[in-house]
């Protein structure tokens, strides 16, 4: 009797050994495999009282052809929702994607997809606000960059709010969104 649970105990060791091994394997090569993104968005200075922009997604652009169903890879975007960017700039950031593990591979573009619940205050009078762009509901910046392996991507995209909103004579309130991206690339070894 001892002797059939010693070895009944030397068995299930011997298989979990083989399992945390082949499981630490996986892992790793998943890890060797993937880049780290981070995603912030900032406003600049403005005069105006508010500007709320309702932030759905971050994805990224993956693929060249645009009518590939895979082109644009979405992340986990943590802060979805109405933002008051006025509160947003300088060394004050929103984060929408944090450590996120993506594949290493070659960025066209990214693109914040933005919601319809967009407001703008100027003056105290709240203006609802029409999206203007030949992208619909986003913002889409150029990139054009390889990720590579074990690096951990930081994007801030940056939007000038004074130049994204156009007030019409009928006071009426259009954005389109005038971005860019900044990129810091930090070593994770």
């Amino acid at each position: 009797m001892l002797f059939s649970f010693n070895t009944k105990t030397l068995l299930v060791s011997i298989f979990a050994l083989v399992l945390l091994t082949s499981c630490s394997k996986e892992e790793e090569s998943d890890y060797i495999e993937n880049s780290l993104v981070n995603v912030n968005l900032v406003g600049t200075q403005t005069q105006l009282n508010r500007f709320n922009l309702e932030i759905l997604e971050v994805q990224l652009k993956v693929l060249e052809d645009e009518t590939n169903p895979n082109a644009w890879l979405s992340l986990n975007t943590i802060n979805k929702g109405v933002h008051d960017l006025t509160n947003f700039n300088d060394n004050h950031a929103i984060t929408l994607v944090d450590f996120e593990q993506v594949p290493a591979d070659f960025i066209y573009n990214i693109k914040l997809v933005l919601g319809d619940r967009n407001t703008v205050v100027k003056n105290n009078v709240e203006y609802n606000i029409d999206l203007v762009s030949e992208y619909g509901n986003a913002s889409v910046n150029v990139v054009e960059k390889q990720l590579v392996e074990n690096k951990l991507y930081e994007f801030t995209i940056e939007l000038d709010i004074d130049e994204s909103i156009h007030f019409t004579s009928e006071n009426q309130a259009n954005l389109d969104p005038k971005t860019n991206t900044l990129m810091r690339l930090y070593n994770l070894f």
